[in-house]
């Protein structure tokens, strides 16, 4: 269980963390994709949106005539996003940024949980207050970042 913990934290961490510098800016290459179409995949019986168009990358020394989004976006709309190495792409602004930084805090608290099982085995009596009130912090920091997201998701809807 504490290797599933440690491992979980690890991983979901890492992976948020990789989103989140793509949704911030800070990995990638900047630019916009101005929307030509948008179609519903239906996959396992579910529906996905899908949209695709011309990205042009802000300095103008990328530009990609067939990129595509797993998101529901405006057509005939410009849309900021990033490249990302793999060649895929990525949504950039406040929705994206606090959404992956909530996940991000998730991971966090999913490895310090996996610490504080490792130190309830080890012999401890009782947690360090220090952890608990870390994890409590990162929870909170969680909530608000989803909250945050959320809203900010809700009015990019619009």
């Amino acid at each position: 269980m504490v290797v599933v913990l440690v491992a979980a934290g690890i991983g979901l961490t890492w992976f948020a963390g990789t989103h989140l510098a793509y949704a911030t800016g800070l990995a990638g290459t900047s630019g916009h994709l101005r929307v030509e179409s948008c179609v519903w995949e239906h996959v396992g019986g579910h529906r996905y949106p899908h949209c695709s168009g011309v990205f042009r990358s802000s300095d103008g020394t990328v530009v990609d005539p067939d990129a595509s989004i797993g998101k529901r976006l405006p057509v005939g709309g410009i849309v900021a996003l990033q490249r990302v190495a793999s060649g895929s792409y990525e949504r950039t602004g406040p929705a994206s940024s606090f959404g992956w930084l909530a996940i991000s805090l998730l991971g966090l608290m999913v490895l310090l949980l996996g610490i504080l099982v490792v130190y309830g085995k080890g012999g401890g009596r009782r947690a360090p207050r220090g952890l608990l009130v870390l994890l409590g912090a990162l929870g909170a920091l969680m909530l608000l970042s989803a909250l945050i997201g959320g809203v900010a998701g809700m009015t990019e809807a619009f």
